[in-house]
């Protein structure tokens, strides 16, 4: 296997790793909430429809914008049954998930003409190469050039996530919601408003990730391109126990998984398998690693738990 193509795998699964930990981050904010958010993947596949409309419009950096305004415009329907209304955190986020598909499918009617993808040729960011790294031996220099700008932006994010959770009134407060509510609610705290929050950003993170799936990496709107990211996004959270920190290794971990049927199928003992099996590396290890750890991990107490004063 050259080992250029080792380093161009790395290059796709640092992008891999964006969406995943991006949308992995909005869950963990949802969640510390004490919202549990299956719908993820709903709110990506609205960020990559209307990520794809906004660049191929206004451009690439307003096209991200704009699908993280939909994901998160998108995420208040979760906000207001989970909240509001106290529906089952689990059928809201099924239900989102059923609902993104079909509108999706609309907006792409309304916006190209087709039901199930956007033309080709999505206006894209320019690639940066970080200086060092990028002059790496043996290939692995190949897979810090070319890249996008977001890619080491989601690196930095990890270090303002952890300060605002652990150092800021509303990052605490939002663990309390999620945590304790009601021991939170007697010192004055409002829950339903964090909750909110916590479900936005969650939209909002997700339906950026969605955006820049199909700005940076396909290059265009297509039904179906999330393949479950959302869900492996979901996996990531677990796996790294609800922390930032965990939750990037786990996302990198998962996001190299997805280069290899893309980038590797041709090494030495993986084109051996059958292209089935290739294709099914993913989800294998993320099958793998929760089942290694899952009964290691503690998450919000109070996270899925209808809470009768959630509408103050």
């Amino acid at each position: 296997m050259p080992l250029l193509d080792l380093g161009a795998a790395i290059a796709l699964g640092f992008r891999y790793f964006t969406i995943i930990y991006l949308t992995g981050l909005g869950g963990l904010f949802s969640e510390r909430s004490g919202i549990v958010n299956i719908g993820l993947e709903g709110m990506m596949i609205v960020g990559t429809v209307m990520g794809a409309w906004g660049a191929f419009e206004f451009g690439p950096i307003p096209g991200l914008l704009i699908g993280s305004g939909a994901g998160m415009l998108f995420s208040l329907v979760h906000a207001v049954a989970t909240v509001t209304f106290r529906v089952d955190h689990i059928v809201s986020g099924v239900v989102i998930n059923l609902v993104a598909i079909g509108l999706a499918r609309f907006l792409s009617q309304l916006f190209f003409d087709q039901a199930t993808q956007s033309d080709p040729g999505v206006p894209d960011l320019a690639t940066i190469s970080i200086p060092l790294l990028s002059s790496l031996p043996l290939g692995l220099g190949q897979a810090f050039k070319g890249m996008s700008p977001v890619v080491p932006v989601a690196f930095l994010l990890t270090i303002p996530v952890l300060f605002v959770l652990n150092r800021t009134r509303f990052g605490l407060r939002l663990k309390s919601a999620g945590e304790n509510p009601e021991a939170a609610r007697s010192l004055g705290v409002r829950v339903a408003p964090l909750r909110y929050a916590g479900v936005a950003i969650s939209g909002g993170l997700s339906g950026f990730a969605g955006a820049f799936l199909a700005i940076e990496i396909n290059g265009l709107f297509r039904e179906g391109q999330t393949q479950g990211l959302g869900f492996i996004a979901l996996a990531a959270l677990i796996l790294g126990n609800w922390s930032p920190l965990r939750l990037m290794i786990g996302s990198l971990l998962f996001g190299i998984a997805q280069a290899i049927p893309l980038r590797l199928n041709d090494a030495p003992v993986i084109s051996l398998l059958p292209e089935e099996f290739i294709r099914m590396i993913p989800y294998v290890v993320t099958i793998i690693a929760i089942a290694g750890f899952v009964g290691r991990v503690t998450p919000p107490a109070a996270a899925g738990r209808a809470y009768e004063g959630s509408t103050t």
